[in-house]
């Protein structure tokens, strides 16, 4: 990443948005249908489009004209005359089908029909930037037939972060070591957050799901759109209902998934969904008689259980992150990784394993492993927690989870534990009143009634938005048409970018068709079962992050042996295969005695060859790791890992054997001097690869 020019292009960004910021409060709004006299907000301003060189440039790799960016102005509270203005940033998604093919060889292939019809995708969280959004449309089918537009939301990042460093703030006061104790730190943290953005004149109350609609409205208008089609996944679901009771005339069609409901209903019922998460895991064990899964279950509640009896303290890598010396490992990565894992289907089949993993290492309670965890699960000051709370407090997510949680607490989801207590939850509430945070008027978060031409679709596997939440919404959309993909897990017109794109492209295409005839069969066909992978299982990865967080130094040794060993077994390969093809086609072979034996050689070359073929398939495992999940990591490397492992332990007693054929032709023939080092020295490396792997856990037993 180019730093400097990171941060010249966001210095240049500040000072257009300075400078646009002054002349927007002191121009008269355009003429919009935003100034009837019917307008329904004080204050609704709607600004002219001020464009910007896209922020995250540097960081996303996109052809100049496929990605735009600009901003709007927009009162902060409509709801209060005389609200400060603030920035919005949005980016723009050209469809692929609109820019010139330098491909002369693509002339075969159908011309793409782009539609002039867009799409606005509302984004999830709350709190999280456009930023992995664009970056993921740029591959997506819908994004090559009609141009998207993607709003920051306000308080996120570009759009005025007002607590960028939320989990990096006071960190001596870091001292939880129960889950009650993080909870009573996260709600002073809260306050403390919203205090100082009080404080510096932003009105926390305007950051709610009411006025993100009204932005999108504002945005709407201000591009020059009568209407454009919608799309929104997880919150992005809720702001689209909402959207609906805001501008309901700006919305052609509407495409709706990973419900959350308008009234929120049993969304907060976490404990409840985690239940039917393990359940879905546990019933496809059943059904793949999986040996992974045997004992699986029991194992994993207890070994969770047993961290929240005992937690485990370990010595800190980073004393400026936990300046105390130590540090709590969050037991709840090892509870609910499984749980982060449903959101994306192609991360399913890691799932036993890596549930298998953790119950290794909440049983053995390995100081180096949990140090990892702390690493892996340490502050986050990414995102935009400030802007996540606002609205959280707001929109009464906050107080909805209070008002279950005992309730939820109650049902029986497996552990003792859960991701929040009830005195935890009530306190966050409590958090949010003291901070003028109560949650808004209810007549805005019923339950959507509309006659939009609504798709509405969920994962089956969706882990924290299930199903029953898109079922509650269904009945107020009369032309609406429930989905739910088998198998699929949060976010499935997504993650699924030919079926989605087609199923949404032939849609917008047509509105007003009868949605019931709609070709949506890939999408209720869903997707494929997950197939359980067996991993190798191996810590050395976890066991490498630690290392190379307390010093970088640490892993040099390891990383140096391991490369030596390879090159050498390497070399030795491709020299003894060049070594038997040119002495095949010459014609003047050399005589017997300058090469010795063909034993110790045909060894030597099985030996490299075991070794090279065998850290193939190692890397082939890794590969296929990071292909599945990177959180996989955790359960070790991937089939086909475990072949490698064995070819890895063959190549081994195979070096053995080259050692002891070498020497013994030495003595009874003449040998070149460097056959009679090299071949032992491939021997020997053999050995130490196997050993090196073996110390890394990466064996066949």
């Amino acid at each position: 990443m180019m730093i400097k020019g990171k941060a010249l292009a966001l210095l240049l960004l500040m000072s257009l948005l300075s400078f646009a910021n002054l002349n927007a409060q002191t121009t008269e709004s355009k003429t919009t249908e935003a100034e009837s006299e019917d307008a329904p907000y004080f204050n609704d301003y709607v600004s002219d489009i001020t464009t910007v060189v896209c922020p995250f440039k540097e960081e996303i790799d996109y052809e100049v004209g496929r990605v735009k960016c600009g901003f709007i102005m927009v009162p902060e509270n409509r709801e209060k005359p005389g609200s400060r203005m603030i920035r919005i940033l949005f980016a723009h998604i050209v469809a692929s089908g609109r820019l010139p093919n330098d491909d002369d060889d693509d002339s075969s292939e159908e011309p793409i029909e782009v539609r002039d019809d867009p799409v606005a995708y509302l984004t999830g969280g709350p709190g999280v930037s456009i930023d992995p959004y664009v970056s993921r449309f740029l591959k997506h089918d819908l994004t090559k037939t009609r141009d998207i537009y993607i709003l920051n939301q306000r308080g996120i990042s570009d759009s005025g972060q007002f607590c960028p460093f939320f989990s990096l703030t006071s960190r001596e006061n870091v001292t939880a070591v129960t889950l009650a104790e993080n909870e009573v730190e996260e709600a002073e943290r809260t306050k403390a957050c919203f205090a100082s953005a009080t404080a510096r004149g932003i009105d926390l109350t305007g950051y709610n799901t009411v006025e993100n609609a009204r932005d999108v409205r504002a945005l709407r208008i201000a591009l020059g759109f009568n209407s454009w089609n919608v799309w929104g996944i997880s919150y992005g679901s809720h702001l689209g209902q909402m959207l609906t009771q805001v501008d309901e005339e700006g919305i052609r069609a509407l495409v709706l998934d990973a419900i959350v409901p308008n009234d929120l209903g049993d969304l907060m019922r976490i404990h409840r969904w985690i239940a039917r998460n393990h359940d879905l895991v546990f019933a496809e064990c059943d059904r793949q008689e999986a040996s992974i899964c045997d004992g699986l279950r029991e194992r994993f509640v207890a070994a969770y259980n047993s961290l929240v009896d005992e937690p485990m303290t370990v010595p800190a890598l980073d004393e400026e992150i936990y300046p105390a010396g130590v540090v709590t490992a969050p037991s709840l990565i090892v509870g609910f990784a499984p749980f982060a894992m449903q959101y994306e289907q192609d991360e399913h089949p890691a799932i036993p394993s890596v549930m298998r993993a953790l119950t290794t290492y909440a049983e053995e309670r390995d100081e180096e492993i949990f140090q990892a965890f702390t690493v892996a699960g340490g502050p986050f000051s990414g995102g935009s927690a400030g802007m996540a709370g606002a609205i959280r407090c707001n929109d009464g997510y906050v107080h909805s989870q209070a008002e279950v949680a005992e309730e939820d607490l109650q049902e029986d989801f497996g552990f003792k534990q859960g991701v929040f207590t009830v005195e935890g939850a009530r306190l966050q509430a409590q958090a949010c009143e003291e901070s003028g945070l109560a949650p808004r008027d209810r007549a805005d978060y019923q339950l959507v009634k509309t006659a939009i031409p609504t798709l509405i679709v969920n994962g089956d596997w969706d882990p924290v938005t299930p199903p029953a939440l898109a079922e509650r919404i269904a009945p107020g959309f009369e032309n609406g048409r429930l989905i739910i993909v088998p198998y699929a897990g949060h976010g499935p017109t997504r993650s699924m970018s030919e079926c989605g794109g087609q199923v949404m492209n032939d849609f917008f295409d047509e509105p007003g068709q009868d949605i019931a005839k709609l070709d949506a069969s890939c999408l209720e066909e869903g997707v494929d079962a997950p197939e359980y992978l067996d991993y190798t299982h191996t810590d050395a990865a976890l066991r490498l992050l630690a290392r190379f967080s307390d010093d970088p130094k640490r892993v040099a040794l390891p990383g140096m042996s391991l490369g030596f060993v390879a090159i050498v077994l390497a070399t030795g390969f491709i020299a003894i295969t060049l070594g038997a093809i040119s002495r095949r086609l010459s014609s003047h072979p050399e005589p017997s005695r300058n090469i010795g034996p063909n034993t110790p050689r045909l060894l030597g070359f099985l030996t490299s060859a075991l070794s090279v073929f065998g850290l193939g398939f190692i890397g082939a495992g890794f590969a296929a790791t990071f292909e599945v999940s990177e959180l996989s990591i955790i359960a070790g490397i991937a089939p086909p890992a475990g072949t490698g492992a064995l070819l890895i332990l063959l190549s081994a007693l195979m070096g053995l054997a080259t050692i002891y054929s070498a020497f013994n032709a030495s003595k009874s023939s003449t040998i070149r001097r460097r056959t009679i080092i090299g071949l032992p020295l491939i021997g020997i490396c053999a050995v130490l690869l196997m050993v090196i792997l073996a110390s890394w856990g990466i064996t066949v037993w």
